[in-house]
């Protein structure tokens, strides 16, 4: 009976041991400690006081590897950062560029993958949109994307969550919403032929987006 406790209690002490550690290394794990984020912001900070841009994409990797000027044939600030987060986004708008006009935001993709919550996503967002008014410059929220077929796992639930939240914000907030998932995810998947990996987005997909934004006279 007494082995039988003792086996008990140390299956039980590995446990809570390794929920510990799970819990830990998730609070351990932050985009702002990583050296590809600073070395952005850096930069960021250093040109932000530039007068001559009127177009600001802000957002992960899926923005930052989009060459906005080119494809737009206009002047872009790309304001995306790989892997980056709501929290990272929050932490780094001191270094945005207040001349600008307009900033389309699209953000939330790796905060779910890493476990965060919709909800708290959601909250994060309204503070980023919450600065840019206040700076009365116009606000456009992209949907965030379907993530593709080997990664979703049930991360595509909580986008579309997310997305809900976001367009009703919009529509109660009067800012503009544009649903990019109808054309690069019709069936709630980001679709094969818009990607290598399933998460980032290949010149096809590039080309629809600017196109898609066009129509809207952006």
């Amino acid at each position: 009976m007494k082995n039988k406790l003792l086996i008990t209690f140390f299956i039980g002490m590995f446990f809570v041991t390794s929920s510990a550690d799970e819990v830990k290394k998730s609070e351990e794990w932050k985009i702002q400690n990583d050296p590809y984020y600073k070395h952005k912001v850096s930069q960021f900070e250093m040109l932000k006081d530039r007068n001559n841009i009127e177009i600001m994409m802000l957002g992960d990797s899926i923005t930052d590897e989009g060459e906005w000027s080119e494809l737009w044939g206009k002047i872009v600030q790309n304001r995306g950062i790989s892997g980056d987060t709501t929290s990272g986004v929050l932490d780094r708008l001191y270094t945005l560029n207040l001349n600008t006009k307009r900033v389309f935001i699209m953000i939330g993709v790796n905060d779910i993958m890493r476990g965060v919550s919709e909800d708290i996503v959601f909250e994060n967002y309204k503070k980023i949109i919450k600065f840019f008014q206040d700076k009365n410059i116009d606000v456009v929220i992209q949907s965030t994307l379907y993530i593709g077929e080997s990664r979703k796992q049930n991360f595509n639930v909580k986008i579309e969550k997310l997305n809900q939240n976001l367009e009703e914000f919009a529509k109660s907030n009067k800012i503009v919403f544009i649903n990019l998932n109808p054309i690069f995810a019709p069936q709630k998947t980001l679709l094969k032929s818009f990607t290598k990996d399933d998460l980032h987005l290949n010149a096809d997909a590039y080309k629809l987006w600017i196109e898609t934004l066009k129509k809207l006279k952006y």
